[in-house]
């Protein structure tokens, strides 16, 4: 879907609901919000975690679907890693999904603090030749320090979804193309977002009955 088919059905539920009309501002407010909601809910809510149960209800690598949806949020990063180790993380970086070397895909693995003394110190699996990485505040701190780069896969934050638009004779907003950031999320996924955007505005409905509200909306051209 086009951001502005996103904000003509949004716009359009939000009238049947009376609701009142959803200015651009407040389509981008409700909108970015919603669509960073959908991603922390794949990404894993570690607030379901329980003892004999350390996984979410829905999490990244927990199935293929889950992984499906996040697949357009999923990039690609060379690191450069300096001397001592160490590359800050990407502007918009969320999570690790993977990370290689540069060449030839070998992984590089992820140590916990409280275990990096034993990963460290290990004869059996040293990381001479087997690297590894641990995560501070600001960045990746890489063992051996003379790892000099790393391909980084990672979820990042998703890019702010824009309707853009000039102002007609009547100061009317019109949609403008040129002005405007599509979505990177497929329609299955976009239906969930728009969901949780009307909650924001007290329409509780679920994506199969907003899919119904597209369908009237090409029924009747509104």
């Amino acid at each position: 879907m086009t951001v502005d088919e996103v904000y003509s059905l949004i716009d359009y539920i939000a009238n049947k609901n009376q609701q009142g009309y959803i200015s651009p501002d407040d389509f981008h407010n409700i909108i970015n919000q919603a669509q960073r909601s959908y991603a922390a809910f794949l990404l894993g809510r570690f607030q379901q975690y329980a003892p004999g149960r350390p996984i979410a209800n829905v999490e990244l690598g927990q199935n293929s679907i889950v992984r499906q949806r996040l697949a357009p949020i999923i990039y690609g990063y060379n690191l450069n890693i300096n001397s001592d180790g160490f590359s800050g993380y990407p502007s918009d970086y969320i999570q690790t999904d993977a990370m290689w070397s540069i060449y030839g895909y070998q992984r590089i693995r992820y140590a916990d603090q409280h275990k990096f003394s034993s990963i460290y110190n290990s004869v059996i699996d040293p990381i001479r030749t087997n690297p590894i990485y641990v995560l501070e505040d600001t960045g990746f701190r890489f063992f051996p320090t003379t790892t000099a780069n790393a391909k980084l896969h990672y979820v990042k934050d998703p890019p702010n979804i824009v309707w853009g638009y000039t102002l007609d004779s009547n100061g009317t907003p019109v949609y403008d193309s040129a002005g405007s950031v599509q979505p990177v999320w497929d329609d299955i996924a976009i239906f969930e977002i728009i969901a949780r955007a009307l909650q924001m505005v007290g329409i509780n409905l679920q994506s199969n009955a907003i899919v119904q509200y597209a369908n009237e909306i090409k029924t009747t051209g509104q």
